[in-house]
């Protein structure tokens, strides 16, 4: 057991290898055993606007909790292989960035915030909505948010991650980022009828941006602040 700890340890991001591999397992688990994962667990507007207005009203229960849970639990069910595994290699690709910055556990905290953030939007836009929101995307576009913050603001070193054929300017990049969250915004902005989430990959995008902003404000080079750092 020793032995198997020391290699997990040694692994190249742990903590973010475990978000990628509990997402897929999710996945098949309802593949295969046919369970109502978006349903049972996706983050329903019309819910969580319940749930809110009863906390407002000074009304707290425990469904009232459980439901407020569902900001978080979408992250790990996705509709399809598709959905799941373009989420996950987007998130290896930033997630692997943040937390070679930041640190795993940082990264780790920020994938479940920027994920929270991008529901909430998504909740607000549409309150009314029945439909389940899921899947992983309000984080990896809160990653690449963060990213794009740190890219601004520190001399970041050039990126090696997979699947990049080779190391790339950090603004480079990060305006690839930005492309894609732009190609959202306008998507949102003309009432794209998909069954998308553009408002959570929105919320995403700005936490995460806004998150860098701050930190990068606090410790204007990297390096100056005393976070454990993880270098993979």
């Amino acid at each position: 057991m020793k032995h198997l700890w020391q290699r997990v340890r040694q692994c190249p991001q742990p903590t973010l290898l475990a978000l990628i591999v509990v997402a897929f397992l999710v996945f098949f688990v309802q593949l295969v055993f046919g369970l109502p994962f978006p349903d049972d667990y996706g983050a329903v507007p019309q819910e969580l606007t319940r749930a809110w207005d009863e906390l407002l009203e000074g009304r707290f229960s425990h469904r009232t909790l459980v439901t407020a849970t569902r900001l978080f639990t979408p992250l790990f069910v996705h509709g399809d292989l598709e959905h799941v595994g373009f989420n996950m290699i987007f998130l290896w690709s930033f997630g692997s960035l943040v937390a070679r910055h930041l640190g795993k556990w940082w990264a780790l905290v920020l994938f479940f915030v920027t994920g929270a953030c991008g529901n909430v939007l998504q909740v607000c836009l549409n309150p009314d909505s029945s439909a389940p929101i899921v899947g992983a995307s309000g984080a990896v576009c809160g990653c690449q948010g963060i990213y794009l913050g740190l890219a601004l603001r520190w001399a970041l070193s050039w990126p090696d991650v997979w699947p990049l054929a080779r190391p790339i300017p950090p603004l480079q990049l990060a305006a690839f980022a930005v492309m894609g969250i732009g190609f959202d915004y306008f998507a949102l902005m003309n009432h794209a009828g998909q069954p998308i989430a553009y408002g959570a990959h929105l919320g995403g995008f700005l936490s995460g941006l806004v998150i860098a902003a701050c930190l990068t404000q606090v410790y204007p080079t990297e390096g100056s602040y005393d976070m454990p750092r993880q270098r993979g």
